[in-house]
């Protein structure tokens, strides 16, 4: 595989990388980058900075060709992978790892507060779990699983209430709920 080189973020040149079971075959070409002793270093996700090697000034250009041994690559965390940032430099550079993505902060949904009947035993069963609760036009309607032959939750005011489908039903009338129009004697 070929990677390009870069010297201060700009390509100068490029590095053939050829893996294979004895480790990595490495040829890097690249233009002069003034009097310093440049190094070749060489990223890949997940493993550390692997120093490549100290290319040589030859006809004007740097170059670099060596074998980097199995072992080499093991112990740098290198094996199977392959440079994705190839870049000369004096030392390492500090690892420019893509920033993680940002999650959407976590909104919690409004909590939808259970319908209120007003009497404490009720409200009790309503809070619990045991019964469930659901606002009507006059006021809230209880419900919760009924069996003739066991206990049941809303048996505190089982004389109002009714057996539907398996389920006791109470209907609780509220507290401003509308007054439902009831015919006048008068009429």
């Amino acid at each position: 595989m070929r990677a390009e080189v870069t010297f201060d973020g700009a390509p100068v040149g490029t590095l053939d990388w050829r893996a294979d079971s004895r480790g990595a075959e490495v040829a890097l070409d690249c233009v002069c980058c003034g009097e310093r002793i440049l190094r070749v270093f060489a990223e890949s996700g997940g493993a550390g900075t692997l120093y490549v090697g100290l290319p040589e000034p030859q006809g004007g250009r740097l170059r670099l060709t060596r074998r980097l041994s199995a072992e080499t690559l093991h112990r740098a965390g290198w094996e199977g992978k392959t440079p994705e940032r190839v870049y000369l430099a004096e030392k390492p550079l500090p690892r420019t790892e893509p920033p993680e993505p940002q999650s959407a902060p976590r909104v919690e949904p409004p909590r939808i507060e259970p319908p209120r009947t007003g009497d404490a035993v009720l409200d009790a069963l309503i809070e619990a779990g045991a019964v469930s609760a659901e606002r009507t036009e006059n006021g809230v309607c209880l419900s919760c699983p009924f069996s003739p032959h066991e206990p049941f939750a809303l048996a505190p005011a089982f004389v109002l209430c009714r057996a539907e489908r398996g389920r006791a039903v109470l209907d609780w009338k509220t507290e401003g709920a509308a007054e439902p129009a009831a015919p006048s004697e008068m009429d």
